[in-house]
Order: C-alpha cells, then sequence, then structure tokens
C-alpha cells in the first residue's frame, strides 16, 4: 500500500495559482469597473487637442525590432477593445460592433479608409494595449496613419510591470510637437517600455494567513494586496486612492485562469489583438467562474511625492477566499 500523499491545491506546476488568479481577477475587475464609470476618452479623426496637436494621427515607431514604417503608434496607449459600455450622458467607447473583430473598425492612411479586415498590401492587426498599428509589411514611412480611438485615462496594472524596469511617463494627455519626431522627445521610448500615468498597480505581498473552513475540508486564504496610486498631479493621486479605498467590503468574482488557458479562450492574442467573440470581465466570471473575493481590512499607508510630476499613495487590502481543496 502506498503511503504517498499527493500535494493539495494545485493541480499540476505550471498551472495558475492563487496569487495569480487573485491579482488577476482584481486586475480585469477593477479595468471593467473603471470602463463602466467613463474611464476613456474617445479620439475622432482629425480631433486637435487644445494645444492644437492633431490627437488621431500616429507616429511612426522608432522601435529598432519593426522595420521602418510598419508599426504607428498614438500617443496613449492602453486603447478600448470592450463593447456594451453605456452611460447615460457619455458618449460610448469607439468600438465596432463586429464581434468577430472586437475593437476599433479601422484605420485611415493617406485619407482612405481601410477596415480591420483589410488583406494584401496594408495588412495590419492592432495591439490595444500598447495603442498601435503594426502592419504585415512595412509601408512608405511618409504615410499619413490616423485612427479613431478611445483610450483608458487610468491605467490599471501588473506592479511587476512598473516601475523597475518601464519609465514612468507623465504629461501624455495629448500629443506635443514633437509627437511625430520618430527621433526625439518621450515617446521615442517603446510603448512596451513605458508606463503612462495615472495608473494604479497591483501588487501580491508576502503575507497569508489561513483560518479553517469547514469539517471535512477547506480552508479560508487571507492574501494583502499592495495597490499603487500613481498620478501626476495631487488631486489625482486622491482621487485613485478613494476609488479604490472605498471598495473595502466588496465582494467580487474571479476567474479560472486556468480552464480559459485549457479552452484557449483569453481574450487578447499574444500580440495584444482580441481574438474572435472575446470575452470582456462579465463573460470571464461567468463562464469560467472560480469563486468570490472580499476586499477587507483596507488601510491607506502612504502618500508622498516624488516631485512635482509625481504623486504616490498605496493603499493595503486583506483578500479573504475560500480553498475547498485544501
Amino acid at each position: 500500500m502506498s503511503t504517498f500523499l499527493p500535494l493539495k491545491g494545485i493541480s499540476g506546476v505550471f498551472d495558475s495559482t492563487l496569487n495569480n488568479d487573485i491579482q488577476d481577477g482584481l486586475i480585469e475587475y477593477f479595468d471593467w469597473g473603471l470602463l463602466t464609470k467613463g474611464n476613456y476618452f474617445n479620439v475622432t479623426a482629425g480631433e486637435t487637442s487644445p494645444n492644437g496637436e492633431d490627437m488621431s494621427r500616429l507616429r511612426m515607431s522608432s522601435n529598432d525590432s519593426y522595420a521602418a514604417g510598419q508599426v504607428w503608434e498614438g500617443f496613449r496607449k492602453n486603447w478600448v477593445w470592450q463593447s456594451g459600455v453605456s452611460l447615460q450622458g457619455f458618449t460610448a467607447p469607439l468600438v465596432g460592433t463586429n464581434n468577430t473583430k472586437p475593437g476599433i473598425s479601422g484605420i485611415y492612411i493617406d485619407n482612405a479608409f481601410y477596415p480591420t479586415t483589410t488583406t494584401g498590401t496594408y495588412a495590419y492587426h492592432v495591439d490595444y494595449f500598447n495603442g498601435r498599428v503594426i502592419f504585415d509589411n512595412p509601408i512608405p514611412t511618409g504615410s499619413v496613419v490616423k485612427a479613431e480611438y478611445s483610450y483608458k485615462y487610468i491605467n490599471v496594472l501588473y506592479a511587476n510591470n512598473i516601475p523597475w524596469y518601464k519609465q514612468l511617463q507623465a504629461k501624455t494627455l495629448q500629443p506635443t510637437a514633437s509627437f511625430l519626431d520618430s527621433d526625439d522627445g518621450p515617446w521615442n521610448i517603446p510603448p512596451e517600455s513605458r508606463a503612462q500615468l495615472p495608473l494604479v498597480a497591483v501588487e501580491i505581498v508576502p503575507t497569508r494567513t489561513f483560518k479553517g473552513y469547514q469539517l471535512g475540508g477547506g480552508q479560508w486564504v487571507y492574501t494583502d494586496v499592495l495597490f499603487h496610486c500613481i498620478a501626476e498631479d495631487e488631486m489625482t493621486r486622491n482621487r485613485l486612492v478613494d476609488i479604490i479605498s472605498l471598495q473595502n467590503d466588496k465582494n467580487i468574482h474571479l476567474f479560472s485562469s486556468n480552464k480559459i488557458n485549457q479552452e484557449s479562450r483569453f481574450p487578447l492574442d499574444y500580440r495584444g489583438t482580441p481574438v474572435s467573440g472575446a470575452l470582456r470581465y462579465p463573460d470571464l466570471v461567468a463562464q469560467y467562474t472560480a469563486g468570490k473575493l472580499k476586499l477587507t481590512k483596507t488601510t491607506v499607508q502612504e502618500m508622498v511625492t516624488h516631485n512635482t510630476n509625481f504623486f504616490g499613495g498605496i493603499v493595503r487590502m486583506t483578500t479573504e477566499g475560500i480553498k475547498t481543496n485544501i
């Protein structure tokens, strides 16, 4: 008779585990929750900023990983691809109605419209997270590329994405005169290597406790989380801290990243492009539910000013959930 008792709480070493599920769930919840509260700005074709720059025009990327003329990027990252957002008194985000191609309906090249289904010379895909259009093959570097899109104002990120190797980028709410210069200005840094303000970065901290759930198995699991709120002015930083901390005693739904992975149903592909029928947060928790998480014991730990452009605040929460397989 074997005396070996297998590890509990996991199915395999390469599966998503509790820390990942909590972090994924919190980021998707706040990203969607903020979007439904108006966390976006629309950019229409030819729209000008207060300083007179064309906000819809994309700049040719200077990223050495691509050929010149292959990548064209907006002044803001994190474009909206999710449909179904409707707020009274607000214009809905600029996304199409084709569920097989979620997101914007197309782009303009030298004033000619090319839908996202374009093939041939001008075939392209949209990297929504990095706010850019990537052509299958380079187009002439003198082209004028524009897009109508919506970008998310507050960015909700994984804390490991900032700021250790990324440059925090302030003053990005409108393009500057140097925006179109691919060899100058703060936009010269590839979007993968910069994080735009304002932002909330979610960090799982090494504090966890357990309590028995019921006779026969299962435990309450308490995991602490930090929300790093960073903005370029004090008022916005304070607003971020309030938005997060006021969710104390809130119950949210988690989704199973393992089941989503097994069925290849992640909303975005490796290019940052929504897949056909991409699932939004409400769809993920409805189809791949993984229980609830309660946000408790909220405290505001720190409010700091790093310089005239960076104001930070930290909100700490304890998440409370049930693991029935431990």
